[in-house]
């Protein structure tokens, strides 16, 4: 059986994906970038972002944003205003996802280190479907310039 992230204790797992948030917006996006404390709930317009890890991991790391604040991503990530409906906003969030779950997955130890990631998979119709698919749940809030999204590791 596959080795899983439900042996490394929670304050671990929390700690790496903290880490790995604030290095991908400090040097992608020039921006610093914080925990918050407590769950936010994002609702109206909400973009998702998806990765799935396979191997010595089975799980993945969901992002998911309000419109707003994936547009306001987009356009610190590529260094250009997106406008309404702009495809390049599901690639920003996309590449954002990817690059955060490359980051954790980066700071794990072997074997669980080995482990593959997907290509990311944006949508928006929510997050509907994922309850009960993995049994450990880690979810994070954050806000960078006032603008606020979410990550979700899942195992």
């Amino acid at each position: 059986m596959p080795a899983t992230e439900n042996a490394t204790p929670q304050n671990e797992i929390v700690n790496r994906l903290d880490t790995a948030v604030s290095e991908v917006f400090e040097m992608m996006l020039e921006r610093s970038c914080d925990p918050l404390d407590g769950d936010v709930t994002i609702v109206d317009g909400r973009i998702m972002a998806r990765i799935q890890f396979t191997g010595a991991i089975t799980g993945e790391c969901i992002l998911y944003a309000s419109q707003a604040t994936a547009e306001v991503t987009a356009e610190a990530l590529l260094g250009a205003v997106s406008q309404p409906c702009d495809p390049m906003v599901d690639d920003a969030i996309g590449e954002l996802c990817n690059m955060i779950a490359g980051g954790w997955k980066n700071k794990l130890e072997h074997p669980q280190a080995s482990c593959l990631i997907s290509v990311p998979a944006v949508t928006r119709e929510g997050l509907i479907g994922l309850e009960g698919k993995f049994g450990t749940k880690f979810s994070r809030t954050y806000s960078f310039q006032g603008n606020v999204f979410g990550i979700l590791l899942a195992f």
